[in-house]
């Protein structure tokens, strides 16, 4: 397969571009998953994620319901399972790339599936739906016309954590990757 180097790319070499082009489709592809898999997941009961929703609608709201904290645990075997096989998945691939520069090919990789995921959290799932189109299955019931759902600020504070979590699990995997292929080499 030919992969044509981007011109923005000129001077950073093809395995970077290779790196950066694997990142976006495997941050893609989690994107469409996990989204159908939150989004799912509220539609069924949009309790199981109490904890992710702003301060005013969780006060507002009261503590969850036992049902809901057992199907939240159930809920996050899925979610879980997904996130881990793709940074797994991907980290193994990302070591084919990246030969002598496993490190960074396995790090860099790892953070732009991470922050594509992040982004497309935030912008459509975060402000999108739950901001901007507020559907009733988000609206946890009695919190109708909180604050909470028009705070764009909660959602982009969560998505710099998401950023600084994203960077230490892609130092963590990228040295995982580089000890596993030093010692298998």
């Amino acid at each position: 397969m030919i992969v044509e180097v981007a011109p923005w790319t000129e001077g950073l070499g093809q395995p970077v571009t290779l790196v950066l082009l694997h990142g976006l489709i495997y941050g893609a592809v989690l994107s469409v998953l996990m989204g159908v898999i939150f989004l799912g997941i509220a539609y069924l009961n949009p309790e199981i994620w109490l904890n992710d929703y702003p301060p005013d609608i969780r006060e507002r709201f009261g503590p969850m319901s036992e049902k809901a904290r057992r199907q939240r645990t159930l809920a996050g075997i899925p979610v879980f399972l997904l996130l881990f096989g793709t940074i797994v998945l991907s980290a193994v691939r990302l070591t084919r790339i990246g030969d002598d520069e496993t490190f960074f090919a396995v790090f860099f990789g790892t953070f732009i599936v991470l922050l594509v995921f992040n982004l497309v959290d935030l912008l459509i799932l975060d402000w999108f739906v739950f901001n901007t189109l507020k559907p009733g299955f988000v609206v946890l019931p009695g919190t109708e016309g909180a604050r909470g759902y028009s705070d764009y600020g909660f959602h982009f504070r969560a998505f710099l954590k998401g950023v600084a979590g994203a960077l230490v699990v892609s130092l963590l995997v990228a040295g995982a990757a580089s000890g596993i292929s030093a010692f298998a080499a």
